[in-house]
């Protein structure tokens, strides 16, 4: 029984004394040089003490990661076209709830084409959710920069506000896809 609690107290003792790795906190780079201490011992009066060169600092840039090419909006990615060329089969197939799906992947690949948004909302006017409809049209025009795409968001979004019998605020959008497409000059 003593041979038993020493071998515990020992593996205790042994398992207290090692550590963990600290963590890596990556490279350090100097932000700029350091100028020493100046010198701390006493010196005679009027006795000359001359400056210490410095040596400079070098520092080396980190390496930089490879440039990715910048899109617009990500509706050019494969992936995304993929999806979006799918979603018009299924809609063309009249399965508009695969279309929805495939649009939907889409949005999350391409979170600001306005051109998804654009198309979630004609699917949802086919699927009679003009509310829906009305709301991914808002959303495609807060990233919509073309006339054109600004105009259709606009036609669209009338057309959700007249099928939910809002036949006012459905004519002024269609006036703002107007102006959007003949913009006036001052």
């Amino acid at each position: 029984m003593r041979r038993m609690v020493a071998v515990v107290v020992m593996a205790a003792a042994v398992g207290a004394c090692t550590t963990a790795a600290p963590p890596s906190r990556g490279p350090v780079v100097a932000a700029s040089p350091v100028p020493p201490a100046p010198p701390t011992a006493p010196t005679a009066p009027g006795a000359v003490v001359a400056p210490v060169p410095v040596a400079p600092v070098v520092t080396r840039p980190l390496p930089s990661q490879p440039a990715r090419p910048v899109l617009a909006d990500g509706s050019s990615v494969p992936a995304v076209q993929g999806l979006l060329t799918a979603a018009e089969q299924a809609r063309m197939a009249g399965n508009l709830q695969a279309a929805s799906s495939h649009l939907e992947r889409a949005q999350r690949l391409a979170p600001q084409s306005p051109l998804v948004y654009q198309r979630l909302a004609d699917l949802r006017l086919l699927q009679k959710l003009p509310v829906d409809a009305e709301n991914f049209a808002r959303k495609g025009l807060s990233f919509a920069s073309a006339p054109a795409a600004q105009a259709m968001l606009w036609r669209l979004i009338a057309e959700a506000r007249r099928q939910q019998g809002r036949a006012e605020a459905a004519q002024e959008a269609l006036l703002r896809a107007q102006q959007a497409e003949s913009p006036s000059t001052p």
